[in-house]
């Protein structure tokens, strides 16, 4: 399956979704008959799966969605998480 391999190479699955009149992030979707098929996650819309590129989070981006990384836990300001931040609890 083409789809299956290009997942290895880019993580996120967009389309052009026709009724949210933009790219789109994908999600799966089973028909009445147990198939899988692509549907918009904004209004879940049906897509054309010859629609669907698997892009990486540079392309996500551009999209209008962004990847954000593992929480570093703290309040945010430098050293914090690592003991040294003054709002810590004594």
């Amino acid at each position: 399956m083409a789809e299956a391999a290009l997942a290895h190479e880019a993580d996120f699955p967009l389309a052009h979704c026709a009724r949210c009149a933009r790219d789109v992030l994908t999600h799966v979707r089973l028909d009445g008959e147990g198939r899988e098929g692509r549907a918009c996650v904004h209004c879940d819309a049906a897509l054309d799966p010859a629609e669907i590129r698997w892009v990486d989070a540079a392309a996500l981006d551009r999209a209008g969605y962004a990847v954000l990384g593992e929480p570093g836990g703290g309040c945010g300001r430098p050293g914090c998480g690592q003991g040294r931040c003054g709002s810590r609890p004594a």
